[in-house]
């Protein structure tokens, strides 16, 4: 199994030679793989072994918040996860592009974090009288629900009967 998203960077030379064979680099690059992996894992477990954000080791903890002033944004704060055992880490705050509400029945997006890039997503859900939310891709853990209504103006954190707001998923480790 190789090591996912961005925790490790295999490297393209040793210091002080260049070009390497690629024989002798691959064979210490998959020991310091194999160990980071083995590491990872470990860390994984010690945080209780499931995938989730870390609590408390950052400020809100990947929290998905409502922009000031109000948009048809959210906010992500910085925080760091477990994603598939393998860690995740989300460096400054990001704010999503503006999301198109729906047409003619409410609708839930998911905001999820990404393991493999180390951002963040959001997956659209379906318009429907009684809407669903759609469930977060291969190696990616939700964040929070965007419950959104048509011709709505703006996402709140709280439900206000008129715009769309935000519904709190982290799974906290």
């Amino acid at each position: 199994m190789a090591v996912k998203g961005k925790g490790y960077l295999k490297t393209s030379w040793a210091f002080q030679e260049r070009p390497v064979a690629s024989s002798k680099l691959n064979t210490w690059d998959d020991r310091i793989e194999s160990a980071l992996e083995l590491a990872y894992r470990l860390l994984s477990l010690a945080w209780g072994g499931g995938d989730g954000v870390i609590r408390n080791a950052a400020g809100n903890d990947l929290a998905v918040t409502a922009t000031v002033p109000s948009s048809r944004s959210v906010d992500v704060a910085p925080g760091y996860a477990f994603i598939s055992a393998f860690p995740y880490k989300l460096a400054e705050s990001i704010r999503t592009a503006a999301i198109t509400p729906p047409v003619s029945q409410p609708r839930i997006d998911l905001v999820q974090a990404r393991l493999a890039t180390w951002d963040v997503s959001i997956v659209m859900g379906a318009e429907a009288a009684s809407p669903e939310a759609p469930s977060p891709e291969a190696d990616c853990i939700a964040l929070a629900q965007l419950y959104l209504r048509p011709g709505m103006a703006s996402i709140k954190t709280a439900d206000d009967s008129t715009n769309g707001y935000i519904i709190d998923v982290r799974n906290f480790l």
